[in-house]
């Protein structure tokens, strides 16, 4: 077993762990957390004790699933299981990565954190997606062990909580595990591959007895154990800290409309697109909420474009792997307000799988102030290149007509270059043209708060 610092009693250490985004799924876009314990040190790292704070939702219909999880509608409770459970359901079925931050904490707050537990664990709490969530579930659970932690947040997400930890001086480095697709692509050995993938199957819920599944994987065990060249240690320590961008950013700058100047403002309240650091959320995903865009000029204050809602998932594979890709837009942009449905896929393009080529053919319907609307179909492609490091690109192109009336159509390409000054600050550049839009070329700004 991989030896984990972090130790804080004779025969404990705590981690903070921490799933990545689901970019299948929105309502988990910003990830999930929970506590994971090693027992002694001698225990293998999936036999460690997770402690869970979350809610039933499995047989919830979409619309009761989101009203209820704004509402409160959902019974929370804490749990207590082992840590391959939590493994096979966020690194191996959701393919998620795994962060797990070594908690500095003395022998007697951990017995407050067990006392507090043992008295929590059967009480149920209304979980709310924003306001009492996994993350102020972990939290309070902290709080009340832990002396000197601030009060918790109103609204409070994974990423507030490592925060707010970092601050206190209370998480050490990270240790990542990543997940089960990451593994598979990234290992040089096509018996540990095999290996990694079945073992993934056998740990699915329901899965069926088979013994033939049973023996490969004792025959691939025994061969990758003998080939010492191969490392299997499954938790990698990190260097630095992973700190994500705030959730809401400010764009200031200008946009040179028809070669024409105009001051311009931008506010996202919420969340993330891929132009953003992506150090912790999804590179190629996006979840954007009331974004407004105002642009100034000699004759006033405009409205340029309002995104009502914006949800793009992108689970990128190379050939090992498929998932479809969707995208959802709602709000006014190009004199119009619109509404647009594509579903497609997503794909690396590069053996370093760091370009991604998204494709989806799309439904968009175009409705001018008139209320008088158009129905386009079509396709859009777009490609973005994602880099561990400050900088980031990406392309997008649209091509859709009214097929009633062929010649009335929509084509839209647009360039975009990013570049990050340090976690709250941000430099962006983008171009736009095609057919039925305006030129635009902006410089920006942005400011991450």
């Amino acid at each position: 077993m991989l030896f984990l610092t972090g130790k804080t009693s004779a025969n404990h250490s705590v981690f903070l762990a921490v799933a990545g985004p689901y970019p299948t799924n929105p309502a988990s876009v910003f990830g999930h957390v929970f506590l994971a314990i090693t027992p002694n040190d001698s225990i293998s790292f999936l036999n460690w004790i997770a402690i869970n704070f979350g809610a039933n939702t499995e047989n919830s219909r979409l619309l009761d699933y989101y009203i209820k999880g704004i509402g409160g509608g959902f019974d929370a409770y804490y749990n207590v299981l082992p840590v391959h459970e939590k493994i096979r359901e966020y690194a191996g079925t959701e393919s998620r990565d795994i962060r797990l931050f070594p908690l500095k904490i003395s022998n007697e707050e951990y017995e407050k954190l067990t006392n507090y537990l043992k008295d929590q664990i059967k009480k149920t709490h209304p979980y709310k997606f924003f306001t009492y969530n996994c993350a102020h579930g972990i939290y309070t659970l902290l709080y009340s062990s832990l002396d000197s932690l601030p009060p918790a947040q109103k609204i409070m997400s994974p990423q507030d909580l490592i925060i707010i930890l970092q601050n206190e001086n209370r998480l050490n480095y990270s240790y990542l595990f990543p997940s089960l697709k990451e593994r598979i692509l990234n290992s040089q050995n096509k018996e540990t591959t095999q290996l990694e993938f079945l073992e993934w199957q056998n740990m699915q819920r329901n899965v069926k007895k088979d013994t033939l599944r049973e023996k490969k994987l004792k025959r691939l065990r025994y061969s990758v154990a003998k080939n010492k060249e191969e490392n299997r240690n499954l938790l990698k320590p990190e260097k630095s800290s992973i700190k994500p961008h705030n959730f809401s950013r400010l764009d200031i700058g200008t946009q040179f409309i028809e070669s024409k100047a105009n001051a311009f403002i931008r506010f996202r309240p919420l969340l993330h697109d891929p132009s953003d650091n992506s150090s912790y959320y999804s590179a190629y995903s996006t979840l954007e909420l009331l974004s407004l865009g105002l642009n100034i000029n000699d004759k006033g204050i405009n409205f340029r474009e309002f995104d009502l809602i914006h949800i793009r998932s992108a689970p990128a594979f190379d050939f090992l792997f498929h998932s479809l890709s969707w995208d959802i837009f709602a709000g006014y942009k190009n004199k119009r307000i619109e509404l647009n449905f594509g579903l497609g896929a997503s794909f690396y393009i590069n053996k370093k799988r760091k370009i991604v080529l998204e494709f989806l053919p799309l439904n968009s319907v175009k409705c001018r102030n008139n209320f008088s609307c158009t129905d386009f179909i079509g396709i859009e492609t777009q490609l973005n290149k994602h880099s561990t490091g400050k900088f980031r690109y990406g392309a997008n192109f649209e091509y859709l007509r009214n097929f009633p009336d062929f010649e009335n159509k929509h084509i839209q390409f647009k360039t975009w270059i990013s570049y990050d000054i340090n976690r709250s600050f941000n430099l962006y550049a983008e171009n736009i043209f095609g057919i039925g839009i305006q030129k635009t070329i902006g410089l920006y700004m942005r400011f991450y708060i």
